[in-house]
């Protein structure tokens, strides 16, 4: 299990290990006749013919809706049925109309989202509308179509909707072809209105504004504020946190971040015009088609062509996750082919899917390892006594069902001087605490999953004095001996080198007993008075480095 090593209240994090396996979920490989071979009757997963599946999402009750050229499907295990839309050819039954079941139309419906009461809302990309499916109830009961947002005002119906920039409600609302939607805890969905070249928000009660880009001029630029920034083709979009959403810029070749309440926008990775599927740090990849995006525990997840690639920021890194050359076959990792991706989703358990436009197959990338790797920070780990800190469990892989923190003095491993201010060490993720006397202490997070357990331990991880020596930095390199001290004489060296550097020790309650000043060199012999037994600091302070080391004196 790969470990994070913590340093300060900093974190340097390794890559998430993780393996992945590629199968077929659903569909018949259909590239020979694509448009001609169609199910008009519920089928199963392996005997479906898809044409252009591309999007996908799942509702509260774990059913998978796929929207294709023509009509919306649902997968309930392994059968597959049509929910809404016309039957037959996928090129002669194009439209728009709302209605139940068949009698509803689409023109390529491209991507999907499911809200809190199982609402299904389509991107009805050449129709430049938002449509509204309600909810499941069984596969007797059919499901009704509305347009949520955009396309005709007057309700009229015809055989595409109308194109067009306007921030409004309803079907006031226009759109120019989106792409890409997601949406957010609190019910907003976020819109790539792709040849706007602008992100739409669109609120529960329909009302839709611009959040970031300017309709109808393009280019690559961030910004600080909405209007500010722009945009070459914005595909593919996912919640990134509480705050962000992520962007594929088809056009541009890169991915961008979004603030949903400023519309902030920053380019993360890819170089724009420079086409390529080159890994490396976040400066040096590049992208070739990316269109769907999935964000999986803070890893952001691009369908690229023929490979998905991962986006690590903590890493600063772009990797090749799934797929190699172009093909339909399953595999594991850059074993498994794709044709051509196109949307891609996380099914909030140990999955993604992804659909293949090519192939017209919906394939599922098994993220094998989700165990998680155990990591903390901490808001201040040099402290006074009776100060504060809030330990904050930043633990990879899948979240933890359960968590166990241990804050121990280092040398004698007591808790006795360790007060919970608030939270509980045995479940918190987020947990204060305060020193109760001077000392060293560490700390270790074990966290476990559904995958596995995993433990991080940095020792000694807090420095806790008086106000003689609040800034006492802890340094790995700094050794003295012996120690535990019984004489009067104590080695001190660093592994750099002193160069005029003053020694001081301190007794835990701050008082000073002896200083020594030392011109250059690695060691140092301090002769030091008979001390008590108990606990001391020595305080190393030079050019170089200034650091601390506890000494027990017996």
């Amino acid at each position: 299990m790969k470990k994070y090593l913590l340093t300060g209240a900093g974190l340097f994090a390794a890559v998430l290990a993780t393996a992945q396996t590629v199968t077929t979920f659903a569909g018949k490989e259909n590239i020979s006749d694509p448009w001609a071979n169609f199910n008009n009757t519920t089928t199963t997963t392996s005997d479906a013919y898809f044409y252009e599946p591309e999007g996908l999402c799942w509702d509260g009750n774990g059913k998978m809706y796929v929207t294709e050229r023509n009509k919306i499907r649902l997968i309930d295990g392994t059968t597959v049925y049509n929910r809404s839309g016309a039957l037959g050819d996928a090129q002669t039954s194009l439209g728009f109309a709302d209605g139940t079941g068949v009698a509803a139309k689409y023109y390529h419906p491209i991507s999907a989202v499911c809200d809190g009461s199982n609402n299904v809302f389509i991107v009805d990309s050449e129709n430049h509308a938002i449509r509204k499916l309600a909810p499941f109830v069984n596969a007797g009961n059919g499901q009704i179509m509305t347009t949520f947002a955009g396309g005709k005002p007057d309700g009229t119906q015809s055989a595409q909707g109308t194109p067009g920039h306007q921030d409004a409600s309803g079907t006031n609302a226009r759109f120019d072809t989106p792409k890409g939607i997601t949406i957010d805890g609190n019910g907003n969905m976020y819109v790539c209105d792709y040849n706007n070249f602008v992100i739409r928000k669109i609120t529960p009660a329909g009302v839709v504004t611009t959040l970031a880009g300017k309709a109808g001029v393009d280019g690559s630029d961030d910004g600080t504020g909405g209007a500010s920034a722009r945009f070459g083709g914005p595909h593919g979009i996912a919640m990134l946190d509480n705050n962000n959403v992520v962007v594929t810029d088809f056009w541009n070749l890169t991915i961008r971040k979004v603030n949903i309440t400023s519309g902030s926008t920053t380019t993360i990775c890819g170089k724009t015009g420079v086409l390529g599927q080159k890994d490396g740090t976040l400066a040096e990849a590049t992208f070739k088609s990316p269109k769907g995006i999935a964000v999986v525990n803070g890893l952001i997840y691009v369908a690229d062509d023929s490979k998905i690639r991962v986006i690590d920021l903590t890493n600063s890194t772009v990797s090749t996750f799934a797929g190699g050359s172009a093909g339909n076959q399953d595999g594991v990792g850059t074993n498994a082919k794709f044709g051509r991706l196109g949307g891609l989703v996380y099914d909030g358990n140990n999955a993604m899917f992804a659909t293949d436009l090519y192939f017209n197959v919906i394939r599922k990338i098994t993220i094998d390892n989700l165990a998680p790797t155990a990591a903390f920070t901490a808001t201040k780990t040099n402290l006074l006594v009776n100060e504060e800190t809030t330990l904050s469990d930043i633990s990879g892989g899948k979240a933890a069902t359960s968590r166990k923190w241990v804050v121990k003095e280092q040398q004698t491993g007591s808790t006795a001087n360790v007060s919970v201010v608030s939270g509980d060490l045995n479940s918190s993720e987020n947990v204060t605490v305060k020193f109760l006397a001077t000392g060293f202490y560490t700390v270790s997070l074990n966290v476990t999953n559904e995958f596995g357990s995993d433990q991080s331990e940095k020792a000694p991880y807090f420095s806790v004095s008086t106000s003689s020596v609040e800034q006492l930095n802890h340094l790995n390199e700094l050794n003295i001996f012996p120690n535990p001290l019984n004489g009067t004489e104590l080695n001190v060296r660093l592994t750099r080198g002193f160069t005029d550097a003053t020694l001081e020790l301190y007794e835990a309650g701050g008082r000073l007993v002896q200083t020594d000043e030392h011109v250059n060199g690695i060691q140092h012999r301090m002769s030091i008075p008979q001390l008590d037994a108990g606990t001391y600091f020595l305080v190393v302070r030079s050019k170089e480095v200034t650091g601390a080391r506890m000494i027990a004196v017996q």
